[in-house]
């Protein structure tokens, strides 16, 4: 988690803080996660397929042209 959101390492090494206060490290992960904007109600596959959606709305909102199944046609 700390390379995927490049956050710095203090004041000692994640293996030592998991290690001696296991509890303390999992609440300090699920307030960074919250803070993100996850969701830990519906868990990691919903986070994900929330995340996809937001994703694929904003690709959508920046112009790119809708795909063969979105477009408008006359009947």
């Amino acid at each position: 988690m700390r390379q995927q959101y490049g956050l710095k390492q203090s004041p000692c090494c994640d293996c030592l803080l998991h290690t001696c206060c296991e509890s303390c490290a999992l609440c300090q992960e699920y307030r960074e996660l919250q803070m993100r904007g996850f969701d830990m109600k519906i868990g990691w596959h919903g986070n994900m397929e929330l995340r996809n959606r937001e994703m694929a709305l904003s690709t959508m909102a920046m112009g790119d042209p809708p795909s063969a199944h979105e477009e408008m046609s006359r009947d």
